[in-house]
């Protein structure tokens, strides 16, 4: 699944060598393994991220491992749990399965047994979000925090999600330009117990680096030319709440690493200011850019990088989502018409052709731009190939095209295939469509200002 790279296990046990083996043996699975020496210290670890199994023994100091799993069920019903005991009895098993435990094994473990049960626990997790997502699509359509979709990848990610949303770790949304990286992020504080507290938004590519730790960080009277008074940051606007970093690839160096001391600290020092200023704030980044190419390269610090990627959603491209293109269409079609007041009511059948057969290099963002253009240009009641920005009917997608779609498109010409020359095409027709202007050209794209810069860099286009 493209969520996560791994399964996360908690091995709950007071034994450090029983503690100890298992999690060899369980990194040895390739799981992504926590360890606690007992209930108290499990139950601070599941406060910060969510885990898919805990394992854990039933007689321990303190709260006892069936004590620990009621409470586990009342924070999130999801985690699967397997008991591990040294006293056998029929009574114990029986309490813990009634309890909601998945499983139970005698110690000492057979490890035989322990991976045929987790491969039991994982495969009938998986039905069962196969069946609920299946379950959805039968529906048509599922409609979740101002996103649609019925594809099956969508539909994962919106099950994820839910389950991030309960806890207050950081989460890394990553994803191209125009996914809708900001819409997940509104959906992970939504969804949240933090829902009614502050959402703060800052677009880290938007002011100079020499503004933007000021921004973040507030600053005192004094601090530098112009500070003629004390000034909130957005980190404090945000307490109690959660702030939104997106594009967090372009963060400067020092900042990154004052962000660090923010989240594994919580506290600030406003620009100017020896004091620190403790906040209470979820952490939710983005970034189209490949944060761990950049970490290998030192433009971006590796520990942020990890605390960061606690919880990460990758978003798909809109290519690789032709199943809801038809979907999107007639969600932004209904949105559109409603707020532009037109009285458009239908995307022909050679455009929805069109669309399927488009690349979308600025995804979501990029067809809901198209439709409002074709929304404005058109007469009637339906939108029609004529209606379309000209590069849309371009060679790449007559492949596909019925008749009547290639009758309105380009002439067919010697043309590059690629997608960084359908890419470079759409750029320069942006900027022909913007006069030159590239501010009104990434707007255009859907790309940010930085993004567009960094693309026509890469194709020379000045």
């Amino acid at each position: 699944m493209a969520l996560h790279d791994q399964y996360r296990v908690l091995v709950v046990e007071d034994d450090p060598d029983i503690r100890r083996i298992l999690q060899l043996f369980l990194c040895e699975r390739d799981f992504s393994v926590s360890t606690a020496e007992n209930a108290a210290v499990a139950l601070a670890i599941l406060a910060e991220a969510p885990v898919d199994l805990i394992l854990s023994d039933v007689r321990m100091p303190g709260m006892s491992g069936i004590e620990l799993l009621h409470q586990i069920r009342e924070r999130d019903p999801d985690v699967q749990l397997v008991l591990m005991t040294a006293y056998s009895s029929v009574k114990d098993a029986v309490e813990a399965i009634q309890a909601g435990a998945t499983d139970y094994i005698e110690k000492p473990i057979d490890f035989r047994r322990l991976e045929r049960i987790l491969e039991v626990v994982f495969e009938r997790r998986r039905l069962t979000r196969e069946n609920k997502i299946l379950h959805q699509r039968l529906q048509g359509r599922v409609d979740f925090q101002g996103m649609v979709a019925r594809s099956q990848e969508m539909l994962e990610i919106f099950s994820f999600i839910e389950r991030l949303a309960r806890y207050p770790t950081t989460a890394l949304i990553t994803g191209e330009s125009g996914t809708g990286k900001e819409l997940v992020a509104r959906a992970l504080h939504e969804l949240s117990p933090l829902k009614g507290r502050p959402l703060v938004i800052c677009n880290c590519t938007t002011l100079a680096p020499t503004l933007l730790e000021s921004e973040l960080f507030g600053y005192v009277r004094g601090a530098f030319t112009g500070a003629d008074r004390d000034r909130k940051g957005l980190f404090e606007a945000a307490h109690g709440g959660s702030i939104f970093l997106d594009e967090i690839g372009d963060l400067p160096l020092p900042i990154q690493a004052k962000l660090l001391r923010v989240i594994e600290n919580h506290e600030i020092k406003r620009v100017g200011s020896p004091e620190a200023i403790r906040i209470d704030i979820r952490v939710i980044a983005a970034t189209n850019r490949d944060l761990a190419a950049m970490v290998d390269k030192t433009e971006f610090r590796e520990d942020l990088y990890y605390r960061l990627n606690v919880g990460s959603i990758l978003l798909p491209p809109l290519r690789r989502r032709v199943e809801d293109i038809d979907l999107l269409c007639e969600h932004f079609l209904t949105q559109l018409a409603q707020r532009l007041q037109k009285s458009v009511s239908e995307i022909s059948e050679p455009v929805l052709q069109i669309f399927r057969t488009y690349s979308w290099p600025g995804n979501v963002r990029e067809l809901l731009n198209v439709i409002e253009r074709a929304l404005i240009v058109a007469r009637g009641s339906v939108v029609l190939p004529e209606h379309l920005p000209s590069h849309l009917c371009s060679p790449v997608a007559e492949t596909a095209m019925p008749a009547v779609a290639v009758a309105t498109a380009m002439p067919v010409r010697d043309f590059d295939l690629t997608i960084e020359a359908a890419e470079r095409d759409q750029i320069r027709k942006a900027l022909g469509a913007a006069g030159g202007k590239r501010m009104e050209a990434a707007r255009l794209l859907g790309l940010s200002r930085r993004t567009l810069y960094r693309k026509l860099d890469k194709y020379g286009i000045t």
